[in-house]
This record gives structure tokens, sequence and C-alpha cells, in this order.
């Protein structure tokens, strides 16, 4: 692991800010629109790991 720094997560704080923007959005929204919200919100992950998926074996199928 020579070269590589290490990255210090705070990962309590992470999840607690995230919970917290979620709650606001949130505020007041029926149980359909935060099924809605969710549902979004997963899709457009998925997307984005198939993207840095489909991009990292690019990457390594270039390797000699």
């Amino acid at each position: 692991m020579a070269g590589k720094e290490k990255t210090q997560i705070k990962a309590v704080e992470m999840v607690r800010r995230i919970r917290d923007e979620q709650a606001r959005l949130l505020a007041g929204k029926s149980t359909a629109e935060m099924i809605a919200f969710f549902r979004k919100a997963g899709d457009a992950a998925r997307r984005e790991a198939k993207k840095r998926q489909s991009a990292q074996r690019r990457r390594h199928s270039r390797q000699p």
C-alpha cells in the first residue's frame, strides 16, 4: 500500500447528515411520494454503479 494515503470517514456523522437532509426533503410528503423519492434515488445509484463498473472493466481490459 505504498504511496496510498488513508482517508478517514466519519460514518456516523455522515449518516446523520444524510438522514437529516432526507427528513427535511420528505417532510409533509405522502407515503407514495416518499416511495417515489427512494425509488428515484435507487435507480440513480444503480445507473451510477453500472457506469463505474463498466469503466473499471474497460480499464482492466486495457492492462497488459
